[in-house]
């Protein structure tokens, strides 16, 4: 309750800081309303645009409000406090290919002339950017280099926060830092609204609002279809590590996927919105029956390795009835494409889950059968 109220009053108060004269700044806001994110507020104003990211660890507190003016137009004489930003950007810095992907789908990967953590890019114009010296690497988004970002001069640069971790040296250049809190938002069309951040900064607002509206309309429409399911499966999610089994929380936007494919979740009643860190005898007794286990994994192919890489994976009943599915996460863009995009992934657990509710010529984007 305290929550809904907090965000009540911040929107509230983004809502009158904008112009109230011009009819247009006001209908402007009322279409471009944030419907789903509760970390994200954006509204028209009469010359800018004003975008607050509400801060997830503080309640009732803003993590950064932005200024945005076309870079061609005159400057308003008044402004609220806030980083300005002159928009479309042209030149940017991305610490993460989730928003590289993001970028591109609304047709401004052209804009991205510098990247963080390189490795982890697959996309082919960014690895070819990178290849031919039109896109630099900055090095690490833990502690990039300096030297690099000051020679780029990019105008903004585009992040995910996190809880008291600051930019170091970065911060001092003067180049707006925009944090994309949306990997902390719990509800997965939440994360996906983010879109209409990225369409505010690139220009391609009516795109963006196009794009979440056709994920939303498929989400609610696999939800619902998912909703009428006679059987709730059970499911288990990822596997033990270095003596460690990490699972989603269960106020995380994993566990309420799955609850959204007609699932039921072991952990349903954790209140945690992030990962759990648990040793193998405490998932084993809780979810030794779970009907499937999907996995996240680049080196376990079959049953065989899964057995290998812990005598004991054996003893779940997803093991025993061959009912564990395994998503590559080298071979699959899923961590690139579902942030924005829950919907695809949505569908893979509605036709693991649910087959019964598939087309017979269904298909997975991400997940498949493990071998035998």
């Amino acid at each position: 309750m305290f929550k809904r109220i907090a965000y009540s009053l911040i929107s509230i108060v983004l809502l009158v800081s904008c112009s109230k004269s011009n009819q247009s700044a006001q209908n402007d806001d009322q279409s471009n309303e944030i419907t789903t994110a509760s970390l994200l507020k954006i509204a028209h104003c009469d010359g800018y645009t004003r975008v607050d990211v509400v801060n997830p660890w503080v309640e009732g507190k803003l993590l950064q409000t932005y200024i945005l003016v076309p870079r061609n137009a005159e400057l308003p004489s008044r402004l609220p406090a806030g980083t300005l930003v002159r928009t479309p950007l042209e030149r940017t810095l991305v610490y993460s290919s989730v928003h590289a992907g993001a970028i591109k789908e609304l047709g401004k990967v052209d804009a991205v002339k510098g990247v963080c953590d390189a490795e982890y890019y697959k996309m082919p114009e960014i690895v070819r950017g990178l290849e031919n010296g039109s896109i630099i690497n900055a090095g690490s988004a833990i502690s990039p280099t300096v030297e690099k970002i000051v020679a780029l001069s990019p105008e903004a640069i585009i992040v995910s926060p996190y809880q008291n971790a600051g930019y170091g040296a970065v911060a001092s250049l003067g180049i707006p830092i925009i944090e994309c809190a949306d990997y902390l938002e719990t509800a997965p069309l939440g994360r996906a609204e983010w879109i209409k951040l990225f369409g505010e900064l690139f220009g391609e607002t009516a795109l963006a609002d196009s794009i979440f509206a056709e994920v939303e309309q498929k989400y609610e429409a696999l939800r619902l279809a998912a909703s009428k399911a006679e059987n709730k499966p059970s499911v288990l999610s990822e596997s033990i590590t270095s003596g460690v089994w990490f699972v989603p929380g269960g106020k995380s936007y994993m566990a309420q996927m799955f609850a959204d494919a007609g699932a039921s979740y072991p952990w349903h009643g954790n209140t945690e919105v992030g990962s759990i860190q648990l040793d193998f005898s405490q998932v084993l007794a809780t979810a030794r029956d779970a009907d499937f286990w999907l996995i996240k994994s680049n080196t376990v192919t079959n049953y065989s390795d899964l057995q290998k890489a812990y005598e004991l994976n054996a003893e779940f009943a997803a093991f025993k009835n061959r009912k564990v599915w395994v998503c590559n996460t080298t071979a699959t863009n899923l961590f690139e494409e579902f942030p924005f995009h829950p919907d695809r992934l949505l569908h893979d657990f509605v036709v693991i889950f649910h087959p019964e509710l598939a087309d017979s010529n269904a298909t997975t984007s991400y997940y498949s059968p493990l071998k035998q």
